[in-house]
């Protein structure tokens, strides 16, 4: 068989299979299947969120393109099926919220309470198939961690943060804790510099514009997990 043709069927069968093997070599779940069933998720989760918020066409269009995205690079990179479904989950849930939040200052409690359905389902479920309860302590520390200091920043620096911001900041925190403590500090740090840099360009062009605080912690909790993926 020539060298082309070996070649061929190698790239074939990692991107069929890509590692995702039981110990006795059988296959656990094709990589397309992988990211159609995340991709499929994200695309109910961003059309019933249209239900929930008025949302134009065209920003629809976008979070669909752009869930599917996440979802698409999240499956290339994750080492299986727990840290697949757990990041998943935040991006599926995260960019219709990062856009409502974005629009109307609000981040709405429906998808604030799938998003920590949908994490919480996932840890519960991989610290029960793989009898790992490090992991679900760790996501439950990290929750109460994130959730602490967000309340303490919500109370001692009036308008920096909402209410919605505190309780989104739970799931999130729980997710990020479950990859690792290093995730969860830098998906913690990256929001608040990436928004600090924010209001320093918008000061330079004179706007006072309040930010809102959603979309960074968002972008940031995704940013940490796709590093903790690869």
């Amino acid at each position: 068989m020539s060298a082309a043709k070996l070649s061929k069927i190698a790239w074939v069968d990692t991107f069929v299979h890509d590692g995702r093997t039981a110990p006795d070599g059988v296959d656990i779940i094709p990589l397309p299947l992988f990211i159609l069933t995340g991709i499929t998720a994200a695309v109910a989760v961003v059309i019933g969120s249209a239900l929930v918020v008025r949302t134009p066409r065209w920003q629809v269009a976008a979070q669909l393109v752009i869930a599917a995205a996440l979802v698409g690079a999240l499956a290339g990179h994750a080492p299986g099926v727990a840290p697949f479904a757990i990041s998943a989950s935040v991006a599926a849930f995260g960019v219709p919220l990062a856009f409502a939040d974005a629009r109307h200052r609000r981040l709405p409690n429906p998808l604030v309470l799938g998003l920590a359905g949908s994490v919480s389902a996932s840890v519960i479920a991989t610290a029960v198939v793989d009898h790992d309860a490090g992991s679900l302590a760790r996501a439950l520390a990290g929750a109460a961690v994130t959730a602490a200091f967000f309340l303490a920043v919500y109370f001692t620096a009036p308008g920096q943060l909402g209410g919605g911001d505190v309780k989104l900041a739970i799931p999130l925190g729980a997710a990020l804790a479950w990859f690792g403590w290093q995730t969860l500090v830098l998906g913690s740090l990256l929001p608040w510099l990436a928004a600090a840099i924010a209001v320093v360009i918008m000061r330079l062009g004179r706007r006072r514009t309040a930010i809102p605080m959603g979309p960074f912690v968002i972008a940031g909790a995704l940013a940490a997990m796709l590093l903790a993926n690869g």
